[in-house]
């Protein structure tokens, strides 16, 4: 239902995502179209079931006035070319995302048809060879958890103990980075279901307001429907232009709820489900006959997509998020460890450099020999190896005289007051610092 108008004649693809279509072979329609009972059609769907009554008025009046004007006229023997000049005619009147006329009469809405339990099973198998949505989950440097999952899934049963799995995993990091930069949305009860886990007390999420069935349905984050997982670390949402619907729903509201940080690019600003009618002719219009509605904004994102609390090209979201965990982790550090620890991954963020592009002549300056490691040059390459346990690693540059050393330590190769580089400094990953002389 949160998903995007999709044009592919399949049926478990549809069922995925709950789009009521099914593909039922018929032929294109022949001879012109009967444009006055089409738009006669498409005005009282709208009247009947669009989410806002007054711009079906608009719409209606506009496209009235349009056919008077035989703006259609060159159209009737090409359908495609009308449904999309129907659209663009909408459009002038109210753009949304989610409001499409499109010619394919191949496709039949069944608004109150229920799938067979052959496309049911083929569904949750689809959805189960795909892990529901969920491609990894991984904890990065810092013990920072990272999820990233593409689509908001309508089995929510099957789902739950991949979700729960997922999660529970990330149970015991600092933070946990929720990546949507790729999702497109689905169901706005897993959005509930996986907001649950955030929340230690039932909290009111999401209305979603159905002007067709003239009922509202309140969502909310509810911790009995967590499995007694409850996190309560951190959290960043990555966006993209690309986020859509459902996944703008858990951004919009885990937001407004002041529960997690969203960093990257607006989203697309799809806030209203919508459902396919057919307007006859082969005609076909998908329709918002709903909308979201925020407890805290009394508003929702439609048109306007969810702002991020710190906006980047989606391309950097993924390390400005480990950049802000760090920097708040520092800013609450409360002895010289945790700075150090935190300055230490903050560093880390930062690109290295191979040493072959450093002068010869200023990597000499860095050779020697201390007590617990020997610098040396190899190849215009800068080594260090470990005298105790002979490993070697090549050193790789991250600013000036600041080297990493090897996957959990840096080294500082430090000057004295004569201008010699004559003892390092060595980072661990816990906030560790070992400062050595040269031998």
């Amino acid at each position: 239902m949160y998903k995007k108008q999709l044009k592919t004649c399949c049926a478990i693809f549809f069922l995925a995502f709950g789009i009521p279509y099914l593909c039922n072979g018929q032929n294109n329609t022949k001879g012109l179209v009967n444009i006055q009972q089409l738009i006669d059609s498409l005005v009282t769907t709208l009247n009947n079931n669009y989410v806002f009554p007054e711009k079906a008025e608009s719409i209606s009046i506009f496209l009235q006035s349009q056919l008077n004007k035989n703006i259609y006229a060159p159209y009737l023997k090409n359908p495609q070319k009308l449904a999309e000049q129907i659209e663009n005619d909408i459009n002038q009147i109210h753009h949304d995302p989610h409001l499409h006329i499109q010619y394919d009469p191949g496709f039949v809405a069944r608004e109150y048809a229920k799938p067979s339990e052959e496309e049911v099973n083929q569904s949750k198998k689809f959805w189960k060879e795909r892990n529901y949505s969920f491609p990894k989950v991984e904890i990065l440097p810092g013990n920072v958890g990272y999820l990233p999952f593409n689509g908001f899934v309508d089995d929510i049963e099957s789902a739950k103990p991949t979700i729960c799995s997922a999660l529970r995993f990330l149970a015991n990091t600092c933070a946990i980075i929720i990546d949507v930069r790729e999702n497109q949305g689905g169901s706005p009860d897993m959005v509930s279901q996986i907001e649950s886990y955030f929340f230690r007390e039932k909290t009111h999420m999401n209305d979603l307001i159905n002007r067709s069935a003239k009922d509202t349905t309140v969502f909310y984050a509810d911790p009995a429907k967590a499995d007694s997982l409850n996190l309560a670390m951190p959290v960043y949402i990555l966006t993209s232009h690309k986020t859509f619907s459902a996944a703008e729903d858990f951004s919009y509201g885990m937001q407004q709820a002041k529960r997690a940080i969203i960093v990257g690019e607006i989203t697309g600003g799809g806030a209203h489900p919508q459902n396919p009618f057919s307007i006859g002719q082969g005609f076909v219009s998908s329709i918002p006959f709903a909308r979201s509605y925020n407890p805290v904004t009394k508003t929702d994102w439609e048109g306007t997509g969810v702002i991020p609390s710190v906006k980047v090209n989606a391309e950097t979201a993924f390390l400005k998020a480990q950049e802000l965990i760090f920097t708040e982790q520092l800013q609450a550090a409360k002895d010289e460890q945790a700075k150090h620890k935190s300055e230490y991954y903050l560093r880390s963020l930062m690109p290295t450099k191979d040493t072959k592009n450093i002068p010869l002549d200023l990597l000499s300056q860095l050779t020697g020999t201390y007590p617990d490691v020997t610098v040396y040059i190899d190849k215009n390459r800068l080594f260090c190896k470990n005298n105790h346990s002979r490993k070697v690693t090549e050193l790789k540059l991250i600013a000036n005289n600041l080297f990493v050393l090897e996957e959990n330590a840096q080294i500082q190769f430090l000057k004295d007051s004569t201008g010699h580089y004559s003892s390092i400094k060595i980072y661990l990953n816990d906030g560790s610092i070992f400062q050595q002389p040269k031998e």
